[in-house]
């Protein structure tokens, strides 16, 4: 992968955070930025669907393992 695609990645992961949690939430939030990095990053397929659909798949994500990054 890369360097445009991780940023694209990146830019992507950070959205739906900042559709569920608002931009200042999320702007101000090292753990997420650090969770949407290393999703980036990782190799992980990037989810489809609807807005919703893309927000569940981070949120799932997160409750995982965003407070593990």
């Amino acid at each position: 992968m890369d360097e445009h695609q991780i940023k694209m990645r990146y830019g992507f992961a950070m959205t739906a955070f900042a559709r569920m949690f608002g931009p200042r939430i999320v702007n101000g939030s090292v753990d997420i930025h650090r969770f949407c990095h290393k999703w980036s990053e990782s190799d992980e397929k990037t989810p489809e669907g609807t807005l919703v659909d893309i927000n569940f798949y981070f949120k799932d994500r997160w409750d995982a393992w965003g407070g593990h990054v």
